[in-house]
């Protein structure tokens, strides 16, 4: 049957079916008088047989068992026969031994069913598809059946009787047409009820005052499976049911249950509905007070005016194609920890961490930024478990369109408050560039913007760009870089990797135009010549001894060239610069300057310069330390004395600079050798993604363990921004702008335009 009937409404087919067979033999008796007798055999032995077999025995499929029945049943009837029907009979024969064959195979696999054996399992196992398929009623009496009509009908002249007989043979096995019969007239039946719809199931039970189980019956309900979306109305007294919505799906073996979330009013209020008159109702009852039978509704059936509106106002209901899931326990005044429900769900958005949902503290939408997830079982009935997701998010607040800040929001959401996608997730490009043009970046897949608070914050309290390699530190450095110079501060990067100064980085967002490049090529071969024609240390004089003396002038005298000219940045590369010093324990031996040394070098002759200026509030010199691991290593990660002293030096200097308007930019992807005396003083931070377990251990004392856990996940193009140079009173996930956009916005925008 392409259709399932329930069991009342088989036997009402079989009894109608039965009643057509009456009457048959019946018209054939008046009618056809020689045949008669005949006809006894092939109704009771045939189609009888076949309408209680399909309607009645084997329903479904056939047992072996059943198949041994049919077997012998159909040699009871060859038996009884007169020596002149099986003479006349086409087959008789045939029927004999294809009834010792079906009843041999039974009898077979009845016996084998519970053997381990391989090879004898597997003989069994297609022992019992083959009985199944030739030992049904249907099949072993449709071959009676046909035969009987065409020998004791057909050959004997009553051509009318056997395609009578043959009609119905033809719609009780292959059309079903009292099957379909009954079943429309059932569903007209349910449709004169007062409920417009047929019983779909019941509340089982509930996972939160407002999440029901409800378990469909699928023997009664023959409607098109509930979808998420779909509304319920679950009955709690006669007639008067509370209005919910599908928002998921369990699959139990043979059954499933349906999460229906129960609509509420602004009040809080559940939405009760006479499902007879389709209004709201005021019913102080709660839901479990009776049957809790639960029916389908559709508001296009039957609502009046007041309550279709109550209900498509819904915030569930109208934002469905949005919702997430809801809050759980655990959460706090910080973080939710909500169930995600998502099976079925229109939505093609997935949950990942820096997603932006939203829910209410006392009516007042809040947004939420998901940061961990973690899975979960749980056991449903017999040996069925189900398999859920429950997230975890810190809330930011509500964002202010006009301040473009994230504000506080006090308190938290009430336990089971539905929580929902906080914005579509597609942003038009055209908004990323204006983006581009006014902030940093902006919330995951959104367009609310993150804006720098004062650029005299990134620098004067220092900034760190922290993460693994390749995944856009750089750019994000000469973005902020592009956002420092439009304030007429000075920008001196110290660049061992020759990158900065190549076409398609730092001068792409600046222009060429502004950027100093290095020592002069006339100092670096003067300093070149002085180091080879210093080969030994001057006896009790080490300090004196090479040319890192002269190298400390000629970068005074290059920094002072470049601060007092109209250029906005210079770009030193110290390992181009050849520069020799002494050391006492070595005797004669002159050893180069490292790199920390000669970073140390160029830190203190700014700092000389910006003391020499006065004192400012104002940010007026920034310091970048591109791959800062190599430049001011952590004291175990030093290979010599020489580093270490080094490193103290360019860190006192940014410690001291902040009152001269001097501060740094620290750009690593090894935190862990990084010195801590230079990070700690960072006062803004942006994480991007870190494997490192020292890495994530530093951090967590800037944006907490929940958010550290999320660093070795986090795309590119991400980062989790804390600090006083950002507009934010929290650490957040941000999406960072698009290289192009922050490019085409620097060709744009003014040379000396001020941050909003």
């Amino acid at each position: 049957m392409s259709f399932t009937l329930t069991q009342r409404e088989r036997l009402v087919v079989a009894a109608v079916y039965i009643g057509l067979l009456w009457a048959i033999y019946t018209w054939i008796a008046h009618s056809v008088p020689s045949a008669a007798a005949h006809g006894i055999f092939w109704f009771y032995s045939g189609a009888l047989m076949i309408v209680l077999g399909r309607y009645v025995v084997e329903p479904y499929f056939t047992k072996p068992a059943d198949a041994v029945v049919n077997a012998m049943a159909l040699l009871v009837s060859l038996t009884a026969l007169s020596p002149d029907d099986r003479h006349t009979l086409l087959g008789y024969g045939a029927f004999h031994y294809y009834a010792v064959v079906v009843l041999a195979i039974s009898v077979f696999a009845i016996a084998t069913k519970d053997v381990k054996q391989a090879r004898v399992a597997a003989v069994a196992r297609m022992s019992y598809l083959v009985v199944e398929l030739i030992g049904s009623a249907t099949v072993i009496f449709s071959l009676l059946y046909l035969s009987s009509s065409y020998s004791f009908f057909a050959q004997t002249g009553a051509i009318a009787t056997f395609v009578s007989a043959l009609a119905l043979w033809i719609c009780i096995t292959f059309f079903d047409v009292v099957g379909k019969a009954v079943r429309e007239i059932h569903r007209i039946f349910h449709a004169m009820k007062l409920h417009d719809n047929e019983e779909l199931g019941e509340a089982i039970g509930c996972d939160n005052p407002l999440l029901y189980n409800v378990q469909v019956d699928h023997r009664k309900y023959k409607g098109d499976d509930p979808q998420y979306g779909d509304l319920l109305a679950i009955e709690t007294k006669a007639h008067i049911g509370s209005v919910g919505m599908v928002v998921n799906r369990k699959q139990l073996l043979g059954k499933s249950w349906l999460s229906v979330y129960i609509l509420t009013d602004v009040d809080g209020e559940v939405l009760r509905l006479d499902l007879r008159s389709k209004t709201l109702v005021a019913d102080p009852r709660a839901l479990s007070t009776t049957t809790n039978t639960a029916y389908p509704l559709s508001l296009d059936n039957g609502f009046l005016p007041a309550a279709r509106t109550a209900i498509g106002n819904n915030p569930l209901y109208s934002d469905r194609g949005s919702f997430v899931g809801y809050i759980i326990k655990d959460s706090n005044i910080n973080t939710i920890h909500f169930i995600i429900l998502k099976d079925g769900n229109p939505s093609t958005r997935q949950i990942s961490e820096g997603q932006i949902v939203k829910t209410t503290i006392y009516g007042e939408e809040t947004l939420y930024q998901v940061i961990n997830g973690n899975t979960r079982e749980e056991h449903l009935e017999g040996f069925d478990f189900h398999g859920y997701t429950v997230g975890v998010a810190r809330k930011l607040g509500k964002y202010n369109q006009g301040t473009h800040e994230l504000e506080t929001r006090k308190w938290m959401p009430r336990i089971y408050a539905p929580l929902f996608f906080g914005f579509s997730g597609t942003v038009n490009p055209g908004r990323t560039k204006e983006i581009a043009r006014s902030a940093i970046g902006r919330l995951p897949d959104t367009d609310l913007e993150i804006r720098l608070s004062d650029v005299n914050s990134i620098v004067t309290h220092n900034t760190a760009i922290l993460g693994i390699l390749g995944i856009g530190k750089s750019c994000l450095a000469f973005e902020l870089i592009g956002k420092v110079v439009a304030t007429g501060v000075k920008v001196l990067c110290i660049d061992i990797t020759n990158q900065y100064n190549l076409p398609a980085a730092l001068p792409a967002y600046l222009g060429a135009a502004g950027i100093s490049l290095d020592l002069p090529d006339a100092v670096k071969t003067t300093l070149k010549a002085s180091k080879e024609s210093k080969t030994s240390i001057i006896e009790g004089n080490p300090q004196a001894s090479g040319n890192a003396l002269e190298y400390s002038r000629a970068i005074a005298d290059d920094l002072t060239q470049f601060l007092d000219s109209a250029d906005k940045v210079k770009i030193y590369n110290p390992d181009l610069h050849p520069v020799s010093k002494g050391v006492a324990f070595k005797g004669t031996t002159l050893d180069d300057l490292t790199v920390a040394e000669k970073t140390r070098v160029i830190a203190e002759r700014l700092f000389v310069h910006a003391r020499s200026r006065g004192e400012s509030i104002d940010a007026k010199y920034l310091l970048v330390l591109e791959e800062a691991h190599s430049l001011v290593p952590e004291w175990n990660s030093v290979s010599s004395d020489g580093d270490k002293n080094a490193t103290n030096g360019t860190a006192k200097v940014i410690l001291q600079g902040r009152k001269f308007g001097l501060g740094s930019l620290v750009v690593t992807q090894r935190t862990a050798n990084v010195s801590k005396s230079i990070l700690n003083q960072c006062n803004t931070i942006f994480a991007m993604r870190v494997f490192d377990d020292t890495g994530k251990g530093f951090l967590e004392n800037y944006i907490g363990r929940d958010y550290a856990d999320t660093l070795p996940t986090l795309e590119e193009r991400h980062a989790i921004a804390i600090g006083k140079g950002l507009r934010l009173k929290q650490p957040v996930i941000i999406q960072l702008n698009d290289r192009s956009n922050v490019i085409a916005a620097a060709e744009t925008e003014p040379a000396d335009r001020q941050e909003e």
